[in-house]
């Protein structure tokens, strides 16, 4: 069974970049760039990767991600947050926080070697 990944990001040209990226596995990628529905999504869809922007149009990734980690049904998912946002990756070190962090602009070498490891987690 192919692995599914979740990727939210409001910036167009990130979750193409991404998705072309990642798209020679033959993993399940499913994209949306609102924050609004994560919850909702995640739940129904149960990825075996969550990527999240920290910045989403309106919503703050690092919340979702807390909420995400509250959630008994959902905490066992790793979730790798990207942000271009100085300090951004100090979320990291939080309670709740994500598995990891990429920091934007990133290099395919570490979204790819981040992303393999959280799936082998």
């Amino acid at each position: 069974m192919n692995k599914k990944i979740v990727i939210f990001d409001d910036d167009q040209e990130i979750l193409t970049a991404l998705e072309s990226v990642l798209d020679f596995v033959d993993w399940d990628l499913m994209t949306f760039s609102s924050g609004q529905d994560a919850i909702s999504v995640i739940s129904r869809e149960k990825p075996d990767l969550i990527l999240m922007d920290v910045l989403l149009d309106g919503f703050d990734g690092r919340e979702i991600c807390r909420s995400i980690k509250e959630n008994s049904d959902l905490k066992h998912i790793p979730i790798i947050l990207i942000s271009g946002q100085h300090g951004a990756e100090n979320a990291q070190q939080q309670d709740f926080g994500p598995n990891d962090f990429l920091p934007k602009p990133f290099n395919i070498g570490d979204l790819i070697d981040k992303v393999y490891f959280q799936l082998a987690s």
